[in-house]
């Protein structure tokens, strides 16, 4: 029982409320740049590649918890390269202490609707998922998402990294 408490202790030291430690989800813009790899399954067939370069401009709407934007990108789900495009919510579960070279890091939920998309001459899909997220300091960003296409019974699971293009690294006051 004891251990269990340790355990307890270090993940709520680790973990602070959203808003408690550095500055995270600022407002205003910001332009992700994503690169995904991972699984496309239609059912019943077999599991394929897939592979996924998005940018994923977004507008911070609640500071500190919510942004919204759009996912453009390229996909190839094991067949043909095609493209995709819809929208996206991010919001902040936690937020944690300095980590590497970054101030915080936070952790988010991330929701997705992605009505166009299209690979090759097959027709258009729509997607609907989501997935988590983990970002250090609004600069990089690792996610696992999985997304359901509503016209096809195929599911689609992907690993991203991502890369903050509008960063502003904020530099520590001179002595």
């Amino acid at each position: 029982m004891k251990s269990a408490l340790s355990y307890g202790a270090v993940l709520g030291g680790l973990l602070l409320p959203a808003g408690a430690a550095a500055q995270e989800m600022p407002k205003g813009f910001d332009l992700m740049a994503e690169l995904g790899q991972g699984f496309s399954r239609p059912r019943g067939d077999r599991t394929l590649y897939l592979a996924t370069l998005q940018v994923v401009p977004q507008v911070t709407l609640v500071p500190e918890k919510l942004r919204a934007g759009l996912v453009l990108g390229a996909l190839y789900p094991g067949t043909k390269v095609g493209v995709l495009a819809g929208g996206r919510l991010t919001y902040k579960l936690a937020q944690g202490p300095p980590v590497l070279l970054a101030k915080s890091f936070h952790v988010n939920l991330q929701a997705e609707y992605l009505p166009l998309v299209r690979s090759g001459p097959d027709a258009w899909r729509q997607w609907v998922g989501g997935g988590i997220g983990f970002e250090t300091s609004n600069l990089l960003g690792v996610s696992v998402r999985v997304h359901r296409d509503f016209r096809t019974p195929a599911t689609y699971g992907q690993l991203a990294l991502s890369f903050n293009f509008r960063y502003k690294r904020s530099l520590p006051p001179e002595l």
